[in-house]
């Protein structure tokens, strides 16, 4: 195991990097220079071999979101444009368009800017005690970090404005069945639940994985004509891998596919 000083800890095994964020004394809040390695840690994901990432806070809480203790100092001062430029939007982006499926895994509190990484990921478990919030108005603020995006899209309009607009805190039954996240798993049972979610994501076909998620995300914000376009193209790069080949070779044979990511 890997783990630095600047609150970020990172474990890589057998494809699964977990990346989660330390600093429960804090409830795993983050501050501008851990922000650093955690983008930098996320968009490196692309090219160290990364087939699934887990990302999850260390002791009871995902993360309370911006550790804002060192800029309330002077924040007339804090470029907070240049921050979430250069730092935040790189991260939300650097797990939405990852190659390869990003699990969130929480407990506990998961608020503001943290939890819309975990919106940004393709799959949200938690346990029975998390609570969620767009705590921004709290404080005086709006949504960053791509908090509109996901919540609109989610929840719609009327439902995202009023829990927003409010900093409600919405629990984890609550945000199961709107949608929000994937899941609610018992609490004892959470990290074995994703560790076996990660581990047969991570045996999967990764190419093909990567085209699911191509073929969503144009969904999402494109036409029905830009959708079957991306799918004619992706199915095409799918038919020429080994991965394809197997996975016909093992159903023929009525055996478990060895997906080897080629």
């Amino acid at each position: 195991m890997e783990e630095n000083p600047k609150k970020i800890r990172v474990e890589s095994e057998n494809g699964i990097k977990t990346i989660t964020i330390n600093n429960p004394g804090r409830k795993n809040s983050v501050d501008d220079a851990s922000a650093l390695l955690l983008r930098d840690e996320i968009l490196a994901s692309y090219h160290d071999g990364t087939r699934v990432m887990v990302l999850c806070g260390a002791g009871g809480d995902f993360s309370s979101g911006a550790d804002l203790s060192g800029n309330m100092q002077n924040p007339k001062e804090y470029n907070v444009v240049r921050h979430l430029q250069e730092d935040i939007n790189p991260i939300v982006m650097g797990i939405h368009q990852a190659p390869f499926p990003v699990i969130a895994k929480i407990r506990g509190v998961a608020a503001g800017m943290s939890l819309n990484f975990a919106l940004a990921c393709d799959l949200i478990y938690a346990s029975p005690t998390a609570m969620f919030s767009q705590i921004f108005t709290n404080i005086g603020l709006s949504s960053d970090a791509g908090g509109a995006f996901f919540m609109i899209r989610k929840l719609g309009y009327a439902r995202a404005f009023e829990l927003m607009s409010g900093a409600a805190r919405i629990s984890a039954r609550e945000a199961e069945s709107w949608g929000l996240i994937n899941r609610v798993v018992a609490h004892e049972e959470l990290d074995a639940f994703v560790a076996e979610v990660a581990q047969k994501l991570a045996k999967g076909p990764s190419i093909a994985l990567k085209n699911t998620k191509r073929n969503l995300r144009e969904a999402w914000d494109g036409s029905l004509a830009s959708t079957l376009e991306m799918e004619a193209q992706n199915q095409g790069e799918n038919f020429k891998t080994e991965d394809f080949i197997e996975g016909v070779m093992a159903f023929v044979q009525k055996r478990p596919p060895q997906f080897q990511g080629k």
